[in-house]
């Protein structure tokens, strides 16, 4: 979280039952900006909350309900900035103007937040006054590690200490707890002589401590704390915990997991397996449809709500759509698209202010050109802004068939499975995936295009 404070006079609003947001998103007008609820952070997944189309003057205004501090994300085009929020509390920020470099769709550049008079009480203020000073330590303190070793065990400890004394009086639980964690998976984390070892950092912070779901500091350690667990689990647990996840039999997983006294409780047994299914679908050493039914079988069986939450978020990661798949019902506005009309249908998803896309266009037009009475086309086109609006224009123009702008916030990307432009997928004549990804009217690295596969469907039909 990257942040620039300036600290003015602050003027509290008596009365406030709600969480209220007074933004500016710089030369921004008429843009949709985003607020989102972070749900929880083993996946970081984010619901969405409230938009606000920017005004005139750039302005922008949130007003938000909850009972205790929480982390939001707000988002502009592809830009985002996080930040907490209290309850009852008022904020003034400044969004900055997006950077002008290349940056990833949709994976999003943090940038960073202007508060202004924002109350020293503040969590944010809190939580960002310490890190600064857990930085400014850090760096001086790790210049010693190597050459001085006995220093900066000395020094190390005497930060400990002095943190310690400076937040005597901290009335805050949630800071609090921020500052044990952040100290954990910092300082606690570093191998020196003297420094905890596996069991009592476990003691201190893990074994009868509460699971701390909306506390990133402690999610943070706890990921790091349990990475890897596999290694550190003695033998029964090692074979209980395999023949669980193989075998999609959610109970020997756990009871595997709490054979060990490195798990102390079901629900962190449940925690620490998805987090072990988590890392391990990807790699395709267990079946995937095994990770798939424990995780399944947490969400609808667990005791602990946020384990549901974490179970079901995790699953929608695993979801892609492949060939054979039908293709969902998808609303572009207000219309429905990409309906069955006993054709092929090919989706051509791209960026009007990429430079390379007037040669795509160009191509696909002659595709076009070619197959417009037996394959319908569609374009959607991600709705960016763009320096060279001109340009952006002249690539519109070429496409005569069907096209739709979508935000980046729009669910089909994510649906679709589309994380880069140029994008192709075929539709067959059921509304059933052909090709996810379809090749494209270009030759890719082997030389094959879109037309020898429109040629082959349309000569078995």
């Amino acid at each position: 979280m990257k942040f620039l404070i300036s600290v003015l006079l602050f003027i509290p609003l008596a009365g406030l039952s709600t969480t209220q947001i007074f933004g500016t998103a710089t030369n921004s007008v008429g843009e949709w900006i985003y607020l989102y609820e972070i749900e929880e952070f083993v996946t970081k997944t984010e619901h969405f909350v409230q938009k606000f189309k920017t005004t005139e003057k750039n302005r922008f205004y949130f007003e938000v309900e909850h009972k205790e501090v929480k982390r939001y994300s707000i988002r502009l085009n592809n830009a985002y900035s996080e930040l907490y929020l209290e309850p009852d509390g008022s904020y003034k920020i400044i969004f900055p103007e997006e950077s002008v470099e290349v940056i990833p769709y949709f994976s999003g550049k943090e940038v960073e937040l202007l508060f202004l008079e924002l109350d020293s009480t503040d969590i944010n203020y809190k939580i960002l006054g310490f890190e600064a000073w857990l930085d400014d330590e850090m760096a001086d303190l790790y210049l010693l590690k190597d050459v001085d070793p006995t220093q900066f065990i000395d020094g190390v400890l005497d930060f400990k200490m002095e943190v310690l004394e400076a937040y005597r009086n901290e009335e805050s639980s949630y800071f609090k707890n921020h500052i044990k964690y952040v100290l954990g998976k910092t300082i606690d984390n570093i191998n020196y002589f003297g420094s905890p070892n596996e069991l009592e950092k476990f003691n201190f912070y893990i074994r009868d401590q509460e699971v701390l779901y909306q506390l990133p500091a402690y999610v943070e350690f706890f990921k790091d704390f349990y990475a890897g667990v596999f290694l550190k689990l003695n033998q029964k647990s090692k074979e209980l915990v395999l023949n669980g996840l193989n075998q999609a039999d959610t109970e020997t997983l756990v009871s595997g997991l709490l054979a060990d006294s490195i798990v102390p409780s079901l629900q962190i047994a449940e925690i620490v397996a998805l987090e072990i299914i988590k890392s391990e679908y990807p790699k395709g050493n267990i079946p995937q449809n095994a990770l798939i039914k424990v995780t399944r079988f947490i969400e609808l069986n667990s005791s602990f709500a946020e384990n549901k939450k974490i179970a079901s978020n995790i699953q929608k990661e695993f979801y892609q759509l492949v060939a054979g798949d039908p293709l969902p019902t998808i609303y572009l506005q207000d219309e429905i698209v990409l309906r069955n009309n006993n054709k092929y249908q090919y989706i051509h998803f791209f960026d009007p202010a990429n430079p390379k896309s007037l040669a795509e266009t160009y191509a696909l037009r002659a595709l076009y050109t070619k197959y417009k009475k037996d394959i319908d086309f569609v374009t959607i086109y991600l709705d960016s802004k763009t320096t060279n609006e001109p340009f952006k224009k002249r690539v519109l123009n070429e496409i005569t068939w069907p096209k739709y702008d979508l935000s980046y916030y729009h669910p089909i990307w994510k649906t679709l499975n589309v994380g880069t432009f140029p994008y192709y997928i075929l539709i067959n004549s059921d509304s059933k995936i052909e090709n996810n990804p379809a090749l494209g009217p270009i030759p890719n690295g082997v030389y094959e295009t879109i037309d020898k596969t429109f040629h082959k469907l349309l000569n078995r039909q």
